[in-house]
């Protein structure tokens, strides 16, 4: 019997894929994630992207106008001579989120890219938050007028780090961030004195961290692919490139507000916001 001989070699690559991953970096979940992905000047193309059975990410293994980079062929054993890719493409992809954990994300790929896109999620303002976390929520509406401002970036200082999210369409937002890792100083128990300490404690509940938030707002600079709907999300760079804007809590405006966030128990911020 005679050894087999290769006569032909085909080869197969993706144009585009994405992994998704919490902006918090709380426990992620890519279970109930999709994408689609349609050339910037042709919303009516769009092509939904393929979990991988093996990894984290969501590809794209065919793009309108990508063929000729995606499919490679060799005979006689030769190794595949992949074509030059043409001139990038820019593609818009929205990812979203069935079970609605988190917000709809939408950016633009320049295609043909050979390393997956790395896309930010941010919570749903309905989320449960996760376990051990503290958790900050709230609306933005605009001043004077008190409408929602939607599409702003929150963002609350601790002496651990500084962490942002961004609010839905309707101004509405939520943020789960890690406590501080310095407690600070338990208050006194009622009933201590210099003899030693009364039966029982404040405990954790007592526990309290001043928090610094500020607003990144300024609805002129959002940008939206063609064709989209009021309620779809704006280009995820041109939300987070947002200008500072100011805080009213009734004082006059302000570049940032203090707050104090408790152990256990959400901090909620209705926050007037003058746009810059």
């Amino acid at each position: 019997m005679g050894v087999p001989q290769e006569r032909e070699r085909i080869g197969y690559r993706a144009p585009l894929a994405v992994r998704c991953f919490d902006a918090a970096g709380a426990a992620f979940a890519r279970d109930g994630l999709s994408a689609v992905a349609w050339p910037e000047n042709d919303p009516a193309t769009t092509v939904r992207a393929t979990p991988s059975p093996f990894s984290d990410l969501l590809g794209f293994g065919s793009l309108p106008g990508r063929r000729a980079y995606q499919r490679a062929r060799s005979t006689g054993g030769e190794p595949l001579n992949w074509p030059v890719p043409a001139a990038p493409e820019p593609f818009v992809v929205r990812v979203t989120d069935r079970a609605r954990r988190y917000l709809p994300t939408t950016l633009l790929a320049e295609v043909p890219v050979g390393t997956p896109v790395a896309v930010p999620l941010y919570p749903a303002p309905g989320r449960q938050a996760p376990s051990g976390w503290a958790v900050v929520r709230g609306e933005l509406h605009s001043a004077p007028d008190g409408g929602p401002l939607g599409w702003g970036v929150v963002e609350v200082s601790t002496d651990a780090g500084r962490y942002s999210t961004v609010s839905d369409a309707e101004g509405r937002f939520l943020l789960c961030l890690p406590y501080p890792e310095a407690l600070p100083e338990l208050p006194e128990p009622p009933g201590t004195s210099a003899a030693g300490p009364a039966a029982g404690s404040a405990g954790l509940a007592s526990l309290t961290w001043p928090v610094t938030v500020a607003v990144r707002c300024r609805p002129g600079a959002l940008r939206r692919p063609v064709d989209s709907a009021p309620q779809d999300p704006p280009y995820l760079d041109s939300i987070l490139g947002q200008a500072p804007a100011q805080i009213d809590l009734g004082g006059g405006p302000q570049p940032a507000v203090t707050e104090t966030l408790a152990f256990g128990t959400a901090l909620v911020l209705p926050l007037t916001v003058v746009p810059s």
